[in-house]
């Protein structure tokens, strides 16, 4: 089974419209969404390629154990999401509200970060290689054992920020 069936019915869960929580497992994804409320969705071991997801809520989410290869995220909400041991190749995340959201042992490889914030957020064994971006903001981001290397992010604006 792919996990657009399950996406869209956990939309449609969220929104009162029947459909049903979902944990998606073991799927793969490749489609385009928008406007979607997945607050409290879980994606566990499943592969996302080319997926796009604009203007979609995450709020509350856990992924673990994910891949993303050439990916879009803008203008969405991943307010308070857990994510672990994911690796995400050469995707995009702009305009994204990230704050107070958990990453660890995740890599990102070759990805562009545009206008994100990080505020209150967590990051534990973080890998940002060969990443470019910029307006970047977080007050408050604790992160240990963060690796930028070969990254360049332009106005990176970190205010009460403890890293590594």
């Amino acid at each position: 089974m792919a996990a657009q069936p399950l996406i869209l019915q956990h939309d449609q869960w969220r929104k009162g419209q029947g459909g049903a929580p979902a944990g998606v497992v073991g799927e793969s994804d490749g489609n385009a969404y928008a406007g979607l409320d997945l607050n409290l969705i879980t994606f566990t071991a499943s592969t996302f390629s080319g997926s796009s997801f604009s203007g979609t809520s995450f709020q509350e989410a856990q992924w673990s154990g994910c891949q993303f290869d050439g990916c879009t995220f803008s203008a969405c909400d991943l307010q308070r999401i857990a994510i672990a041991g994911c690796t995400f190749v050469a995707c995009t995340f702009s305009h994204c509200m990230m704050a107070q959201c958990e990453l660890v042992d995740c890599r990102f490889l070759q990805c562009t970060w545009t206008g994100l914030n990080f505020d209150h957020a967590r990051w534990q064994q973080v890998s940002l290689l060969s990443c470019k971006g910029s307006d970047i903001n977080a007050q408050h981001l604790h992160g240990q054992r963060v690796d930028f290397t070969g990254s360049q992010l332009n106005n990176m604006q970190l205010a009460h920020a403890q890293i590594n």
